[in-house]
């Protein structure tokens, strides 16, 4: 198969009505848990590649404006629901518009044969809205779960070198590897104490006899 037949094909991939509601949903979904859950960089580089992809074949494809706002309004009580927590009700909600807003998204004037499968507009919003949303809820959660370790405490807590440390190193203090630093050098399978902490990195001596 040469380069142009490959085109050929992933041009027509794109361009297949399903393929292109599903990038368009997938992108939308990354945009929004890039948004409530930010730092990772996978969810952003997963919205622009999925929408950037979707793109081809919404351009070429006859596509009705009033599909797109609603698909549009099922993001957007999607993020509602993440604010207020409806238990779920305007998920839901979110999943059927989206829906509705798949039946109509290439429906326009005249013949054509553009057609969003059943199975991809009932499946594809019930499926990424149900995920998507548990993926963000559990997100959150952890982002507001108290930390498991007051890094406070460390300040006196005794540990033992794994490497030799003094511009750097690592120790081994409650229950943890840390990078570490020191003002002269101290070798490795030593006793030492945390005197400071910066950050993650924590300077340590060497315990006193």
């Amino acid at each position: 198969m040469g380069f142009s037949e490959l085109a050929t094909g992933v041009y027509q991939l794109l361009t297949n009505p399903n393929v292109a509601f599903m990038l368009l949903v997938l992108g939308l979904w990354s945009a929004v848990f890039a948004i409530f859950v930010p730092g990772t960089g996978l969810p952003e580089a997963s919205a622009v590649l999925c929408l950037a992809l979707a793109a081809v074949g919404l351009v070429a494809l006859p596509v009705n404006l009033l599909g797109l706002l609603l698909i549009a309004l099922a993001m957007a009580l999607a993020v509602v629901e993440l604010k207020v927590q409806t238990h779920g009700a305007l998920l839901l909600t979110s999943a059927f518009v989206m829906g509705l807003g798949a039946l109509l998204l290439f429906r326009v004037g005249g013949p054509s044969t553009a057609r969003i499968s059943w199975l991809t507009v009932i499946g594809v919003p019930l499926v990424t809205s149900a995920l998507f949303g548990l993926l963000i809820t559990k997100a959150l959660a952890a982002q507001r779960a108290p930390a498991l370790q007051d890094l406070r405490r460390l300040i006196g807590a005794r540990g033992v070198t794994r490497t030799p440390v003094q511009r750097e190193g690592t120790v081994y203090v409650s229950g943890e590897e840390w990078s570490a630093t020191a003002e002269a050098p101290i070798p490795p399978n030593t006793d030492v104490v945390v005197t400071e902490r910066d950050g993650l990195t924590l300077k340590v001596t060497p315990t006193p006899k």
